[in-house]
């Protein structure tokens, strides 16, 4: 497990940089997963733990996935509003709106493609963990 970084902390409001296709980020991706699962979380992008790169893992509505170098290839069904929390800000619910249904395409950590089709809860945390690596927070 490694620490959070919380509100205020540099690497929040920074943009991860790709990662080198073929490059170990296995420990990293390990990590994630232990420190994700620890605090109660869902979702946990690579700069909540003070790393620069584009990685982010999830587990929501029975997906549990690594995102290398994630992008959104296709939003659509609508827009939703809900509250969402974040482990990085502790206590704090924000209104945020977020596509219903995404497309979202990147790697895992043996570095084979991924396409995966998400909506709901999926759909806003995988918005949201792309979100921290593109240096947006929710507050």
């Amino acid at each position: 497990m490694v620490e959070i970084m919380k509100q205020g902390a540099k690497s929040l409001s920074s943009v991860a940089s790709s990662v080198n296709t073929g490059d170990d980020v296995s420990r990293l991706v390990s990590d994630m997963w232990s420190t994700m699962y620890e605090n109660k979380g869902i979702g946990l992008a690579a700069n909540q733990v003070g790393s620069p790169y584009r990685v982010f893992v999830m587990h929501a509505n029975g997906l549990k996935q690594e995102f290398i170098n994630p992008v959104i290839t296709k939003r659509y069904g609508g827009k939703i509003s809900n509250k969402e929390g974040c482990l990085s800000f502790p206590g704090m619910l924000v209104s945020v709106v977020r596509d219903k249904q995404i497309v979202i395409e990147g790697f895992d950590s043996d570095w084979r493609p991924i396409k995966r089709k998400l909506k709901g809860l999926a759909a806003c945390c995988a918005q949201h963990e792309l979100d921290h690596l593109n240096g947006v927070t929710i507050a």
